[in-house]
């Protein structure tokens, strides 16, 4: 969880749903934060950050909030609390009384690390309407500020600033650490079972995919080298779908040796490029890369695999609501090792790569949004919708083709 220090915790109470979904949690700081007297809210939000970071003894998020008023302009700004209680209600009048009464209110949130300011900022322009009488004077500002948008609340500025600041939150996370790197390394409770991928692949007459397809094909790899492996997968929904998997056995393509990182990219390159060709969609490519401290769960292997697939399906809309990042290349997985939740990497048709926080992830989670979108819900689960005859064309079609 991050930390936002805050000695008025009410004044986020509205926005709890969007603060859990970031895994951000409210708590006063130890001791007061210096309100250092300026009129710029980024000195100002850095001398916050700065202190918070020392009395927390890490990095936590701060913010700072407050009205400019267009005429005194930038005033009163982050002194809108001490000039608020400095004037009162009469001399906020007489303050905004005489000329035009536009106003902006503005939030701004800060995080202090590595000797620099990160912030997000979200404002609202609007008017001052010092005609109303607030019933609580510590809401004064919420009152008498009348915002121009039709329908928004007097804490626009807040919402906005939360929302910028969601779109890079899932780095904030992966930058404050919470997770070792080697928490995976910790000793297991019991030994864990054997890797169904290895056991195949070493051919064992126990596989998996033995009992389910020895009958009719003794392997199913359609190409492979010294590092990397491509097969199509059990319960395989539609034709053309594939695994890309790792020989080694690590448990997600974020453990993957930084050295085989241009390779893996290139070798998924020619991979869609192929399956786009046979089936004439670029396929989706997702992967769930687990905890450092758990396992991915009992529906998923452990062992790293790319799940390829020629469905035209926008995946990003039934995952916008999850914390995410862009991913350029491959090589960038490496960041997400100590991802606290875990994380779902996803290449779109059209290219486009993200990862999203994977808090409980229900198992399967994209293969059920992609047989849904196909119409053939009833195929998610690869117990249930083996897959045979579509896995046996994809291997007739691809073999000695990559």
């Amino acid at each position: 969880m991050l930390t936002l220090a805050s000695s008025n915790a009410a004044k986020y109470a509205p926005f709890r749903e969007e603060l859990e979904r970031m895994r951000v949690v409210v708590e006063p700081p130890p001791e007061a934060l210096p309100e250092i007297q300026t009129l710029d809210f980024q000195e100002s939000l850095a001398a916050k950050a700065k202190a918070a970071a020392a009395l927390f003894r890490h990095p936590v998020l701060v913010d700072d909030a407050g009205v400019v008023i267009e005429e005194w302009r930038p005033f009163p700004g982050p002194l809108t609390t001490l000039a608020l209680r400095g004037l009162g209600l009469a001399g906020l009048r007489r303050l905004a009384g005489g000329g035009s009464q536009r106003a902006t209110m503005e939030c701004h949130l800060g995080w202090w690390d590595e000797g620099r300011l990160r912030s997000w900022s979200g404002t609202s322009s609007g008017v001052l309407d010092t005609t109303r009488e607030p019933a609580d004077r510590k809401m004064m500002l919420s009152t008498l500020f009348v915002p121009d948008e039709p329908g928004a609340g007097p804490l626009t500025h807040r919402r906005a600033a939360l929302h910028r600041l969601a779109g890079e939150v899932f780095e904030l996370h992966l930058a404050s650490g919470h997770a070792s790197p080697d928490a995976a390394a910790a000793c297991p409770a019991a030994p864990p079972p054997p890797c169904p991928f290895c056991v195949e692949l070493q051919h064992g007459p126990q596989s998996i995919f033995a009992d389910m397809m020895g009958e009719w094909l003794p392997s199913r790899v359609v190409y492979e080298d010294e590092d990397f492996i491509v097969m199509p997968p059990l319960g395989q929904f539609i034709p053309g779908g594939l695994l890309l998997l790792s020989r080694q056995h690590i448990r997600c393509f974020a453990e993957l040796p930084a050295e085989l990182h241009d390779r893996l990219d290139a070798l998924l390159r020619k991979v869609t490029e192929s399956v786009a060709a046979r089936w004439g969609v670029p396929p989706l490519v997702f992967e769930h890369g687990p905890s450092p401290d758990r396992g991915k769960g009992v529906c998923c292997v452990d062992h790293a695999h790319l799940n390829l697939f020629p469905a035209p399906v926008v995946l990003h809309p039934h995952l916008a609501g999850r914390m995410s990042l862009r991913v350029g290349s491959l090589g960038e997985l490496g960041r997400l090792r100590t991802a606290e939740f875990g994380y779902l990497f996803i290449q779109e048709n059209d290219g486009t790569r993200r990862a999203y926080d994977a808090h409980q992830v229900p198992s399967q989670l994209v293969r059920r949004i992609i047989t849904k979108a196909l119409g053939m819900p009833e195929r998610w689960h690869w117990r249930d919708y083996p897959g045979r005859d579509e896995l046996l064309a994809t291997h007739a079609a691809l073999k000695g083709a990559l």
